[in-house]
């Protein structure tokens, strides 16, 4: 039935010629959900790290993509590796948390496996009978050091995406970037919310009107021309650079005060500037609740403080908690079901961009309508 709603909506956006959020049964019906797990993020690419958190062989990370547990670890090979975190003994999660380990020991049985997945203890058992075990190893691909896996073995590669937007960020060196800050957050709103609330910022000027509005103001808004693989907005920041900082990028000034508003599909919500960045893998727990990790990082450069970071945590958290109650507020109206009838404004097109992928990847033809 949710497949029907949704063509009937893609028929009648396409017959008026006018763009309109999704029906809110895309945002409430669990079939939407299921089919959404299963064609869109089962088969995405899911960031899960940056690539300062592993940089020592023995460094890991973990995480959860739809129900998944994913283990990503760098070996002592200086290889990175991407393992589905579950023992092949009797499927306990191995792995908690990040940090460094020189092995990975079930917590079941005590089964134990190198950083290469190789299964090299597994106590009161016959050796032959275990000589061939190994983790399930998934793809990985590291773009801008943003550290991505896909649980799809054949998934196609991230980076042709994605190869349109590399030259408008690779001069701010993101992979040269420390992750300073690590937070997982829980809303109780549908997954898409929160994506496409980062892929607009009309609403910067009434949400934000406190925290964002004066530093990066609605009406600086300009929009960028998206991808296969991703949209992009920017609004301009009139927060200063550090000098330091300046002459280390040595930017042109007009990409210097530029605040990067990315969506790379189909879950990472991504906003930086020369100064910052600030990552949100988003995904579900269910129709109306979400689970997200946020990443924060920094560019080293001198002069860089302690405190300085400490404002930057604090200064995201002021802001996030704004967005939170409002869409968390934009579930409960959907619940109705009398909205989503109104024109977009121009500035929202990256989420028309977002809902259109989406769809097409649902099987159902979205074609697209002028803004």
């Amino acid at each position: 039935m949710i497949i029907e709603t949704l063509m009937a909506w893609a028929q009648q956006r396409a017959d008026e010629g006018v763009r309109r959020a999704l029906p809110p049964q895309a945002y409430t019906d669990p079939d939407m959900l299921a089919l959404e797990c299963e064609r869109v993020l089962k088969r995405g690419w899911i960031m899960v790290g940056h690539i300062s958190q592993l940089q020592t062989p023995g460094d890991y990370v973990t995480h959860e993509i739809v129900d998944h547990p994913v283990l990503v670890v760098r070996g002592r090979d200086e290889q990175l590796r991407a393992f589905s975190n579950v023992c092949a003994h009797r499927s306990a999660v191995i792995a908690k948390g990040c940090g460094n380990r020189t092995v990975f020991r079930c917590p079941y049985h005590a089964w134990t496996y190198d950083p290469t997945g190789k299964l090299i203890g597994a106590p009161h058992m016959d050796k032959a009978a275990v000589a061939d075990i190994r983790l399930k190893e998934l793809n990985l691909e590291v773009w801008q050091g943003l550290v991505f896996v896909n649980l799809d073995d054949g998934a196609p590669p991230l980076a042709p995406d994605l190869a349109a937007l590399e030259p408008r960020i690779a001069p701010l060196a993101l992979a040269e970037h420390r992750v300073i800050h690590v937070e997982d957050l829980e809303l109780a709103c549908n997954w898409k919310i929160l994506v496409e609330n980062f892929c607009e910022s009309y609403h910067v000027f009434a949400v934000h009107k406190d925290t964002l509005e004066a530093p990066t103001p609605t009406a600086s808004t300009e929009l960028r021309e998206g991808g296969a693989g991703f949209n992009h907005h920017i609004q301009r920041n009139s927060t200063p650079l550090p000098d330091a900082l300046k002459a280390k990028l040595n930017l042109p000034e007009e990409q210097a005060n530029e605040f990067h508003l990315i969506c790379i599909y189909p879950a990472l919500a991504f906003g930086f500037s020369p100064g910052h960045g600030l990552g949100l893998t988003v995904l579900p727990d269910g129709p109306n609740r979400l689970k997200a990790r946020m990443w924060l990082t920094r560019p080293s450069y001198e002069g860089d403080s302690p405190e300085a970071a400490a404002l930057a945590v604090k200064r995201v958290r002021e802001f996030l908690a704004e967005d939170m109650g409002i869409i968390e507020s934009l579930q409960r109206g959907l619940a109705a079901g009398t909205g989503n009838r109104a024109p977009l404004h121009p500035w929202e097109s990256p989420g028309w961009e977002f809902s259109r992928h989406l769809l097409n990847r649902l099987g159902v033809d979205a074609d697209d309508v002028p803004a």
